[in-house]
Parts: structure tokens; sequence; C-alpha cells
């Protein structure tokens, strides 16, 4: 039901990348000259939010989304090369306003590498999500399932330094999504 993230995640991971490879230029050069500095990342949050009617399965159907989000890793960040990687879940509910609402969980799986040794910043960024979900009628019975999988792969590189993808930078990219219906 939530396939946002896999778009998001190439866009968040090159913003994230080119902040880390400069905080890990300054940080890891005053603890030592090339010393990496290796850690874990966790957030988890409540959601609400309202679906837009767009949604694969349910288009032009609005409605209330609920339920908690999970992101969990761990990054590895030296002067000219970063790293993370992680699983993110969601656990949710969307009540939609004909009645229906449907239960499900997202899984993803992401990485990202940045490597800046050569003076340009490569990048590839990476994922796999799957997304499950019951489907139910106003009164409560189940009517079907959907399932939403998902990959993607971009590598890049940052010719002009200007943190950003601009046209020509990208060497690959790979995007799969697979949506089944009830």
């Amino acid at each position: 039901m939530i396939t946002p993230t896999i778009v998001r995640r190439p866009l968040l991971g090159a913003g994230v990348a080119a902040a880390c490879l400069a905080l890990g230029a300054s940080a890891s050069v005053a603890a030592s000259p090339n010393a990496p500095f290796v850690g874990t990342f966790y957030d988890q949050y409540a959601v609400s939010d309202t679906v837009a009617g767009d949604l694969p399965c349910f288009a032009g159907v609005t409605g209330t989304i609920t339920g908690t989000d999970t992101v969990s890793g761990r990054h590895n960040n030296a002067p000219d090369f970063f790293h993370f990687e992680g699983i993110e879940t969601f656990d949710y509910r969307i009540d939609f306003t004909d009645g229906r609402y449907v239960i499900g969980g997202f899984s993803a799986h992401f990485a990202e590498t940045a490597n800046a040794e050569s003076g340009i910043v490569r990048q590839k960024d990476s994922g796999a999500s799957q997304n499950r979900a019951t489907v139910y009628a106003a009164d409560g019975s189940p009517t079907g399932a959907v399932t939403i999988s998902g990959t993607f792969h971009t590598t890049w590189a940052d010719l002009n330094d200007n943190h950003q993808v601009d046209p020509g930078e990208i060497t690959a990219s790979v995007d799969r999504l697979k949506v089944t219906c009830p």
C-alpha cells in the first residue's frame, strides 16, 4: 500500500550521503585523519495521515492511515567514504471513506554507499520492499489481499559536485514495482 518510500529513498539518500561525507571529513579528521566512525541508528514513530486516493487498488478512494514506522540499521563514515544499510518496517491500518479497511505490513531493506576518494562522489543506492495487506469489507469480512513488491538500484557520479543527480550523471538505474490487487 505504501509505495512512496521506494521512490523517496534514493533522493533522501543522496542528501544524507552528501551531508555525511562532509561531516565525516571534519569529524573524523578531528579524532584521527583516517579513523572511520561506525554506529547504529534506530527510530520509531506513530503515523497518522490522510490517504489521498491514489493508492494502487484503491484509486479515487480517500481514507485515514494509522500505524507504527520503525527504521534501524548501521553506518560507517570516514573522511571520503560513507555507507549505511538498514530495515524499515511499517505496520498499519487504513480506513477508507467507503467503509472498507486494510490491515497490513511493509518491510524494506535499503543500502547506500558514497565514495569520494577519487575526488568525485560516486554513489550506489539500492533497496527491496514487500508490502502485504488484507482488505476487509465494511462488515469486517475479508475480501482479498494486496501485495506490492519493489526493487530499486541507482548508481551515479556527482560530476559537477552540486550534491544532486543531474542529467548524464546516472550510470545505472533499475526500478521494478509489482502490484497484485484483490
